[in-house]
This record gives C-alpha cells, structure tokens and sequence, in this order.
C-alpha cells in the first residue's frame, strides 16, 4: 500500500503546482484567440446548444420520469468531465515528460492537473442542468447534499484511470486508439444520453448489470442528486462495487507508476 499513500501524499504537497500547469496549459491554449479564455465558459455552452437543438428539437428526446434536458446534460457533462480528463491525463506524461523532467515535482500530478483544467466545464453543465430542472418544476431538495459524495467519488475514480493509462502509454503508445475505442462505445453503454430500460431488446440481466458500471453509478448518482429520486446507501451493492473497484484501480495504477517512474526515461 505505500505506493498508494505516496500518490495521495504527492497529490495534496504539490497540489498548487498542478493547479498552476492546468492555468498555464488553459493560457497557452487560448492565448492566440481574440476572446482568450472566455472560451473556458463559451465552449461547453456551446456543446450545450447543439445538444439541445439536437436532442430536444429535432429528435424530441423523451425520458419517462424525467425532463429530457436535464437528465441528458447532467449525464453528457459528467462523461464529458470523465472521457476529457482521462484522455488528456492518459497522454500527459507522454507529453510533458521532457518538461517536468527537468523540474523538483512527480510525474504522478500530471494526471491531477488534466482534471483540475475540465472541472470548469463540468460545473457549467451541472449549473445549467440544475437550472433546466427548476425551469422544469423540480424543486431543489436534500439530495443535492449527495454532492459531497459523488463528487470525490468522481474524482477518484477518473485519477486511477488517468493514471493506469499514463503509465501504459509510456510503455504501449497504441493504447490511446483503444482508449478512443472504448469512450465511443461507453457514451452510448454507460446512459450519458440514453437510459438502457428504454431498450427491451437487450436483456434483463443486462440492463441490471450496467447498475455495477462505474460510469453509470457516478452519472445515475449526480442526477440523483439534481432530481432527488435515491439515497447512495440505497445502492449499497452498487456502491460497494464500485469503491471496490476504485481502490483496485488506484493500487494497481499506483504500483505500475511507481515501479515505471525511474525507467520512463529509457521509454521516452
């Protein structure tokens, strides 16, 4: 386990300098645009709109039980959040290994600073969600609370992917095709955008079984928190899966980072 206890320990020491490559990366990005970094708040609104003159004008989204729009752009914005921040954290060592080499921090906050650079995009879809479900009659109500779990859940859980596959790029560069692969079938299998039970030709015991996809818990958790329908103790088995299979990511991933850490150079 001290693999483990190091990440978390490098994770809260060098946690400002993480927070100050995710601002630099953010400036760089846009500093030959006109609006500069006002895309920060124009772009996921934008992917927004087009969603809802998608979704809710041209195809008329249903979803029994709920408000259409809400319910989808709470789920596209925390898989947006996930694939993003995975794809981004997969590749930052890759990427930035020749820079941060040359510098007194861990290779293992690159992945922290991928996420802290999407958290921005993820609160303006949860904002707009919320306010689409007030607009929509539902009234705010102590689920909401449920933030504060499904929140560190989410970010956890998108820290052990990100750096599992920043340590196997390192080692297997072809993997980000598979991780590609994998998030455009996982935005149709995970309910970003459509609920499984709408689909009876797919079996019982399946549609059961993506209750135990951690995709589906954190996205089916933050519309209960918006819609308050469920308690997360109310899932327990559902819950207890996916922690276990947090803390199994996280003992993996920080074992393969630790023992690649000083063989990294010899790969890149």
């Amino acid at each position: 386990m001290f693999p483990l206890a190091h990440f978390f320990f490098d994770q809260f020491k060098y946690f400002r300098i993480a927070l100050n490559l995710s601002t630099y990366r953010t400036k760089s990005a846009n500093f030959q645009h006109k609006l500069g970094r006002l895309w920060e708040l124009l772009d996921p609104l934008f992917q927004l709109a087009i969603y809802y003159v998608i979704f809710g004008l041209l195809f008329k989204r249903v979803v029994p039980d709920f408000p259409a729009l809400p319910w989808m752009f709470i789920g596209l914005g925390v898989y947006s959040f996930m694939q993003n921040t995975m794809v981004t954290g997969a590749l930052s060592i890759r990427q930035q290994f020749h820079m941060v080499s040359k510098m007194k921090f861990p290779l293992s906050i690159l992945p922290l600073s991928a996420l802290i650079g999407f958290l921005t995009n993820l609160v303006i879809a949860l904002v707009v969600s919320l306010g689409l479900a007030l607009a929509s009659a539902y009234n705010p109500t102590a689920h909401l609370l449920q933030f504060f779990y499904y929140f560190p859940a989410l970010v956890l859980f998108t820290l052990a992917v990100s750096l599992i596959n920043s340590s196997i790029l390192v080692v297997f560069p072809d993997m980000r095709f598979f991780l590609n692969y994998g998030f455009r079938f996982l935005m149709y299998g995970s309910g970003a955008i459509f609920s499984l039970d709408q689909f009876h030709i797919i079996p019982a015991w399946l549609r059961q079984l993506q209750l135990y996809n951690p995709f589906y818990y954190l996205i089916a958790g933050f519309r209960d928190c918006v819609f308050g329908t469920t308690w997360f103790w109310e899932k327990a088995s559902a819950g207890l899966s996916f922690w276990l299979v947090t803390l199994l990511l996280l003992v993996l991933a920080t074992h393969v980072h630790y023992g690649l850490r000083e063989r990294m150079g010899d790969y890149l």
